[in-house]
């Protein structure tokens, strides 16, 4: 009886475990597994939507969300040059986050195009994005889950360039 129970709470624990998880992959990574671009849309809303009666912000409350989330990518640059990362150009990516109601993320898929980025860069990109979700939130909350996306230039600071 006592084995069953330690087997039940490790159980538990290990399940804790994977739904905390944070994801940080680029889009043809996630493509085919539980963390694909699809999967994720069907389980969380937009943040803003063409049709304001499928966003989960509206009105005064959208102008709050870009806000946030220029915030947001601020923040991810100072890390990025904490970290001594540099990208020596201008790089184009397209970031899609997607938010808890608390604005934690839960899951950030990229795309950098491969002609641009090497394989290095981008897997220690992708380590530090790794980092940085652990710790850093969105500064707006939500009664659902969301999502939101942009295309974005990433530049080093001016001392790096």
């Amino acid at each position: 009886m006592k084995k069953q129970f330690f087997f039940f709470l490790l159980l538990m624990g290990l399940l804790q475990v994977a739904k905390a998880q944070k994801v940080v992959s680029s889009f043809q990574q996630a493509e085919g597994t539980a963390h694909s671009m699809q999967k994720l849309d069907a389980r969380y809303k937009s943040a803003v939507h063409a049709d304001s009666s499928l966003a989960v912000f509206r009105g005064n409350d959208q102008a709050r969300l870009v806000q946030a989330y220029q915030q947001l990518l601020q923040e991810l640059g100072r890390h990025l040059a904490q970290n001594n990362f540099t990208w020596g150009k201008p790089t184009r990516c397209f970031n899609r986050f997607y938010f808890s109601p608390d604005g934690s993320v839960d899951y950030y898929l990229f795309h950098l195009n491969p002609q641009e980025v090497d394989a290095q860069k981008q897997a220690e990109f992708q380590r530090l994005m790794h980092q940085f979700i652990q710790t850093h939130r969105l500064s707006v909350q939500a009664p659902v889950r969301f999502s939101q996306c942009s295309p974005v230039v990433y530049q080093d600071p001016p001392a790096n360039r």
